[in-house]
């Protein structure tokens, strides 16, 4: 199936996640979205994430490569910058290997920011 207009960039995200129950609100200069993990030290707790909105301009033929979370979390080895991040966030450089064999890629990205959270702290 070919991308419409709907399926793409910030609203097409946005979109993808809230069909698998992750609702996430545009804050420029970030989408937010809240995630639990289900393993690892915040396993359990209620995460704040996101993502730069300029990251999402090829969605969904590209995944955004950083994530943000807030200051207090903490994921090692990483490199952390605050480049168009909310105030008291943080952003995480993360690859994502195997997107262009996903035919979810919401769920692609839902599974990838849980693994990613899976060795914070």
């Amino acid at each position: 199936m070919v991308p419409t207009g709907n399926d793409r960039g910030v609203e097409g995200f946005i979109v993808a996640l809230a069909q698998h129950g992750v609702a996430a609100v545009r804050q420029d200069p970030a989408v937010t979205f809240d995630l639990t993990p289900v393993s690892g030290a915040l396993a359990g707790q209620v995460v704040p994430s996101g993502v730069s909105v300029s990251e999402l301009a090829p969605w969904p033929d590209a995944p955004p490569h950083w994530i943000h979370f807030l200051d207090t979390v903490t994921i090692q080895p990483t490199n952390v910058d605050q480049t168009e991040c909310l105030p008291g966030w943080r952003r995480h450089s993360r690859d994502l290997k195997g997107w262009a064999t996903s035919d979810d890629p919401g769920a692609a990205w839902l599974a990838h920011v849980r693994g990613v959270l899976a060795d914070a702290r």
